[in-house]
Order: C-alpha cells, then sequence, then structure tokens
C-alpha cells in the first residue's frame, strides 16, 4: 500500500513528463556498483508476489524501515514508465563517469520490452560500463538476444520452476537460484543476518561509552562494513567459476 501511494504520489507530480534525474545509489560499498533501484514487487515478476512478498530482503531491510529509500525507488519507477531510453542512458552516463559497473533492478525487475530495449540501447552507447541484473520474467529473456557482451542478465530461478529454467537455459542465459526460506530473500542472507549480529553488538558498545544512539548507529555500520566480502555470485565464493571474464569485476553479492 505505501510503495502504491508513493507511486501515485510521483505520477502526479511529474505528469508524464521526464522532469528530473532518477536517484543513482553510489553510496553501497557492499555493491561496490551504480545501483539502479526500483520498486521491489511493485515492478517484479507477478510469481514473487505469493512466493517472497514476504521474505523479500529489499521491502523488509530497506522499504518500510527507510521511507526515503522507498521514495527513490518510486521515483525511479514512475521515471522509467515516462522515458525508460532517457533513463537508462542518465545511469550508464554516471557509471562511466564513476568508472563503476551497474546493479540493474536492485528493487525489482524489467517491467516490459520497452525497457528491455532501452538498457540494450543504453548498453550499445556506453561500450564500456559494464552492467548486470537478474530477472523472473522469462517472456522478455528473448528481447536480450540483441544485447551486447556489457550487459550481463541472469535468470532468477528456485524451486519447480523447471520449465522455466530450461527455457532460459535453452536460449543461453546463466541461472542465479533465488533462496527464500523465511529469513530473506537474498541467496546470502545467513551472511546479512552476521552483519546485522555485528552491527548491533558494536552499537550497543558504543552506547555504553556514552555516544548516542545516531551516531553509534552510523559508527558502527562503518566499522561492520570492513566485515564483508563481495563476490559475483555464489561459486566465486566458494571456487572462481570464471565470472571475471576479461578482468571484469562485478560486484554485487554480499557473503
Amino acid at each position: 500500500m505505501l510503495m502504491q501511494q508513493d507511486i501515485h504520489e510521483y505520477e502526479l507530480k511529474y505528469h508524464g513528463e521526464f522532469a528530473e534525474n532518477p536517484h543513482v545509489g553510489l553510496g553501497n560499498k557492499k555493491t561496490r556498483c551504480v545501483n539502479e533501484a526500483t520498486l521491489p514487487i511493485i515492478t517484479c515478476h507477478p510469481s514473487c508476489v505469493n512466493k517472497c512478498a514476504d521474505t523479500c530482503y529489499v521491502i523488509n531491510i530497506m522499504t518500510y524501515p527507510r521511507p526515503n529509500c522507498r521514495r527513490c525507488q518510486a521515483r525511479n519507477t514512475v521515471l522509467r514508465r515516462i522515458d525508460p531510453y532517457r533513463y537508462y542512458d542518465f545511469f550508464y552516463k554516471e557509471a562511466e563517469r564513476m568508472n563503476l559497473p551497474i546493479r540493474l533492478s536492485d528493487g525489482g525487475d524489467f517491467e516490459d520490452a520497452v525497457q528491455v530495449q532501452a538498457c540494450i540501447a543504453a548498453a550499445k552507447r556506453h561500450p564500456m560500463v559494464q552492467a548486470i541484473g537478474y530477472t523472473k520474467r522469462v517472456e522478455l529473456l528473448s528481447e536480450f538476444r540483441d544485447a551486447p557482451a556489457n550487459l550481463h542478465i541472469r535468470y532468477s530461478t528456485w524451486q519447480n520452476d523447471d520449465i522455466n529454467t530450461k527455457t532460459a537455459t535453452d536460449l543461453g542465459f546463466n541461472l542465479s537460484t533465488v533462496v527464500y526460506d523465511g529469513s530473506g530473500n537474498c541467496p546470502y542472507q545467513i551472511s546479512l543476518a552476521r552483519f546485522r549480529k555485528h552491527k548491533v553488538a558494536i552499537a550497543k558498545e558504543l552506547r555504553a561509552d556514552g555516544v548516542d544512539a545516531k551516531t553509534a548507529n552510523r559508527m558502527a555500520e562503518k566499522k561492520t562494513e570492513s566485515l564483508v566480502t563481495v563476490h559475483h555470485c555464489k561459486n566465486c565464493a566458494l571456487q572462481m567459476c570464471g565470472c571475471f571474464k576479461d578482468g571484469t569485476d562485478i560486484r554485487f553479492n554480499v557473503v
């Protein structure tokens, strides 16, 4: 309901015009990417609503506890719907300027073929920018046949998704297995829980020493960041699977 309200607010604000630039996430040290965040569930494949909405880590960690993040995601979602070509080109330009890869749809998914084609067009205009994204929209995978080598798309598969998984595999797409075990949707939710546990413990110690709560939380999060290692995918963390091809270092998972 909150996300739908935010969407409506920005639709009224923009009146169908690309009136301002989308929000670009640059401060996430864990992903070390330019983050292109859109609203989870609202933009996700319908199969996600009943499957993992209650345990989606983006919703539980960012969307509800952090309303500013939710509104940034809503703004991006509406702007992408208004002009996906201008939207994606803006992200690729920022990533090129920052010399960083892009994590696409950090909180959602592609919504239609027009958005896919807009992303492909931006990737072609900025061949030095590497971008990676997950999708559950198996019906859009064929749209990526014309995608350049710097655009990396993985199909997100889960249990009992055999037909769609086979379709994705037959089309030549790599897979990423989604875990939804009640603790969250992120495959590395255990690591995230460990991260939060460290943060709480450090913040508690700082508060005991007289540091105010806001400062203690900020200092604890910064200190805990040093405990997080980022890999391209699960196999990289285990045995190096060759994801870092040609020296490309695309990081987005916390382990």
